[in-house]
């Protein structure tokens, strides 16, 4: 059935996620249906809510519009202008913005 034309549009994620909850209420009902534990259905429960609710979190962040582009004479990064080590002199480890101890 089509939609009427002054309906929202929602995205297709809600459903999935709509039908994932359902499924947190409908697997430990049917835990307890056959005899289990209500502590075991319980956890299945929390188990299951935590899964749907990462998978929330992770769909919202991945239809998240990304930020403005970088411009290209930043693709390459603070180190490209570093020239390479000498061959046979000891790696540097990477010190991330610090200087080394013992160097002004």
């Amino acid at each position: 059935m089509p939609r009427p034309a002054h309906a929202p549009v929602r995205p297709p994620e809600d459903d999935l996620l709509r039908w994932a909850a359902f499924g947190c209420l409908l697997a430990p009902a049917g835990l307890l249906w056959r005899g289990a534990p209500f502590l075991t259905a319980a956890g299945v429960a929390c188990g299951l809510a935590a899964v749907t609710a990462a998978s929330r979190v992770l769909i919202r962040r991945s239809r998240r519009p990304a930020g403005p582009p970088r411009p290209r004479h930043l693709d390459a990064g603070p180190r490209a202008s570093t020239p390479p080590p000498a061959p046979g002199a000891p790696a540097s480890l990477p010190t991330r913005g610090r200087t080394p101890h013992g160097t002004p």
